[in-house]
């Protein structure tokens, strides 16, 4: 039992050490109402996994060069991922510059 509730502890941590990441990357005026924004989307999210799942793809999307992100948008409709956390991404790519 005391695994099981350390591997959630870390998982917790883990979530809010990569939200934190991604929101302090954005300028700081735009990122109360975009923190926000990412947990509407986390909330959308069926397990703790999956939410986990969704922020390392986001923070894959906000690290990719411009060229490379713009032909993502077609490699997140095939893979795992849709077309909103391309939007989201987009949105805080734009938040960042």
């Amino acid at each position: 039992m005391q695994a099981a509730f350390s591997s959630t502890d870390e998982a917790a941590m883990e979530r809010e050490t990569l939200l934190t990441r991604i929101v302090d990357s954005l300028r700081e005026a735009e990122r109360p109402a975009l923190r926000e924004r990412i947990e509407s989307a986390l909330a959308e999210q069926d397990s703790a996994a999956s939410e986990l799942r969704f922020l390392k793809d986001l923070d894959i999307f906000m690290a990719l060069p411009g060229p490379a992100f713009m032909y993502s948008r077609g490699i997140a409709e095939t893979l795992r991922v849709g077309e909103d956390i391309f939007e989201l991404a987009y949105v805080l790519r734009r938040a960042r510059e």
